[in-house]
C-alpha cells in the first residue's frame, strides 16, 4: 500500500499538488493581462498550525485574483469556493491589491517547494515571478503588513462559518 502521506514534509501528497499547482498558475491561463510586473495575482499563505497529527501541522491560505479563496490542509482536504461571499472577495482582492508594496521587501525566488516552519510562509506571484517572505516574530513593518492582510481574509472566512474542513 503506497502512503498518501510525503513523510519527508509530514502532508499528503494531494495537498503537495495543490499547492504546486497554484504557484505554477500564470496570468496567461487566467486570461488576465497585467497592468505592470509588479501586480500580485496570486498569494499563498503557508500557515503552520499545532498539531501532533501527520498532516495537521500545516493549512494554505490560497488566493487567486478575481477567481478562487480556497484552504488547503496538510491533511489532504480543502475548502473551496469561499470567495462566493462578497466579503471574502473582497478581503482577497484588497490583499492582492496591496502586495504589490512589499515585493521590494521579498525575496524572488524559483523554489517554492514546501518546507516545514513555526512561522507563516508568504508567496506573493506578480508578473516579476514569485516573492517569498517568511514572517518571524520580528516587529517589523514588513511582517506586520503581511500578518495583517493574511489575518483580514481569514477574519473573513471565519464569519462565513464554511471552515468545516470537507
Amino acid at each position: 500500500m503506497q502512503s498518501d502521506i510525503d513523510m519527508s514534509k509530514k502532508v499528503s501528497k494531494e495537498y503537495l499538488k495543490h499547492r504546486k499547482r497554484l504557484l505554477n498558475y500564470t496570468n496567461e491561463d487566467m486570461n488576465l493581462s497585467l497592468e505592470n510586473d509588479e501586480q500580485v495575482y496570486i498569494a499563498l499563505f503557508d500557515i503552520p498550525m499545532k498539531s501532533g497529527i501527520v498532516g495537521f501541522q500545516t493549512q494554505s491560505l490560497a488566493l487567486v485574483f478575481g477567481l478562487n479563496v480556497h484552504i488547503y490542509h496538510g491533511s489532504g482536504s480543502s475548502v473551496v469556493d469561499l470567495e462566493k461571499n462578497s466579503d471574502v472577495m473582497k478581503a482577497m482582492q484588497s490583499v492582492l491589491k496591496s502586495g504589490h508594496q512589499v515585493l521590494s521587501k521579498m525575496q524572488l525566488v524559483s523554489d517554492f517547494d514546501f518546507y516545514n516552519s513555526d512561522h507563516v510562509r508568504v508567496y506573493l506571484k506578480a508578473g516579476k515571478g514569485i516573492f517569498f517572505k517568511e514572517l518571524s516574530n520580528k516587529e517589523d513593518k514588513i511582517n506586520k503588513f503581511l500578518q495583517m492582510l493574511m489575518n483580514h481574509v481569514m477574519a473573513e472566512i471565519v464569519k462565513t462559518g464554511e471552515l468545516v474542513i470537507r
